[in-house]
């Protein structure tokens, strides 16, 4: 699977809708310490993408896959968009949770996929906590989760008096800080804010402002779970313009993404051992090594200085480092390609007790352009 083969599927794809691609992924990588997210960084890439469209095209169509990420980078993104053409549609094969979910809800249709999802755009707090001796520990809780356990507290322990309720709100101050808990409202009302003006974007027919607050404060406070997978049929429920695809249309989506999944490696988890591994010349830290064969009646206290004594005259051994890359998003159309990678070595050596140890050195991170075949480009660039 390769960019060519993709530039053919997006032809098509833009053939039988009859108007521009963009295609947008960000990775989910498992392993990988920096997976993708959306982030402000792509502005500048999809700029070139709008650029590159023809003159004539007043529709467009971006298809996205991705986890989330910053979510007023989603209101940049469809803004950006929004100033180039009147109408444009979101294309879903597989997840666009979080802020995909929010680019999607500026869009005046979305085509989903039968195994297309998108998801709840509550927002997640990371954040530091101050331990003993100025230690910290790292938290993370939803926005919604104050008012969950104060109703937990309260219809299922059955504290209803005000002072238990504060004394329940106090320990869960202590546990996350109040400050954290503040960032966390202030982050519920810009999702609040962000999905409701997203959809008035396009919904401005009569009555439409409230219809697009109830859109808005379903995905943000309905569903009690960050990560739930909403179903076209929950996401038309909820008062979405989702569109079933065609038969040509599905079956173009699906093979997108399957073309998408080997080209980010998604179905194999990233294993620094594993490539220290797969390097010839890595060979010496899976050598064999000598055999210690102590008597059997030897007393297990000889028998284990012996074996320290044995350990102790092993030596480190070390390899010359093994290189890798790994692409973090994809932002691609038949007229522009670019992805955003992160490139290091991987540092391996084995220690005298024989465990196998590595350590990852990034080395560069940033988006680069990616040649596309002569047969396969639409256009330039500027």
């Amino acid at each position: 699977m390769s960019l060519e083969s993709r530039l053919a599927l997006y032809g098509e794809l833009e053939k039988r809708r009859g108007r521009p691609l963009i295609v947008y992924v960000t990775s989910n990588r498992q392993g990988f310490y920096a997976s993708g997210l959306i982030a402000g960084d792509v502005t500048g890439e999809l700029l070139r993408q709008l650029r590159a469209l023809p003159a004539e095209a007043d529709a467009l169509d971006l298809l996205i896959i991705s986890h989330g990420g910053d979510p007023t980078v989603a209101w940049r993104i469809v803004s950006l968009i929004r100033e180039r053409v009147p109408k444009f549609s979101v294309l879903v094969p597989e997840a666009a949770f979080s802020a995909a979910t929010l680019v999607a809800l500026g869009a005046n249709e979305i085509v989903m996929h039968p195994y297309g999802n998108l998801g709840p755009v509550d927002p997640q707090i990371v954040a530091q906590k101050r331990g003993e001796q100025g230690t910290s520990q790292q938290i993370s809780f939803g926005s919604e989760d104050l008012a969950a356990f104060l109703t937990f507290v309260r219809e299922e322990v059955g504290l209803t008096d005000q002072a238990q309720l504060l004394e329940a709100f106090k320990l869960f101050c202590s546990d996350v800080g109040a400050v954290h808990i503040g960032e966390a409202a202030r982050s519920a009302q810009l999702m609040m804010s962000l999905g409701k003006q997203l959809l008035k974007l396009h919904m401005v027919g009569k009555g439409e402002s409230k219809k697009a607050r109830k859109i808005a404060a379903a995905l943000s406070k309905k569903f009690y779970h960050h990560g739930y997978p909403l179903s076209r049929k929950e996401a038309r429920q909820i008062g979405l313009n989702v569109v079933d695809p065609p038969p040509e249309v599905e079956d173009l989506l699906w093979r997108l993404w399957l073309d998408i999944v080997e080209e980010l490696e998604l179905r194999e988890p990233f294993s620094p051992l594993t490539l220290v591994a797969q390097n010839p010349a890595c060979a010496p830290l899976f050598a064999p090594t000598p055999q210690v064969n102590i008597p059997t009646n030897v007393p297990p206290q000889i028998a284990q200085q012996i074996l320290e004594a044995v350990l102790q005259q092993a030596q480190v051994v070390a390899v010359p480092p093994t290189p890798y890359i790994v692409i973090n998003a994809l932002l691609e159309s038949p007229r522009f390609a670019s992805r955003f990678v992160t490139e290091g070595r991987v540092f391996g050596c084995r220690l005298p007790d024989l465990r196998i140890q590595t350590q990852l050195a990034p080395e560069r991170a940033c988006w680069r352009t990616m040649p596309l075949p002569i047969h396969g480009a639409a256009g330039g660039q500027s």
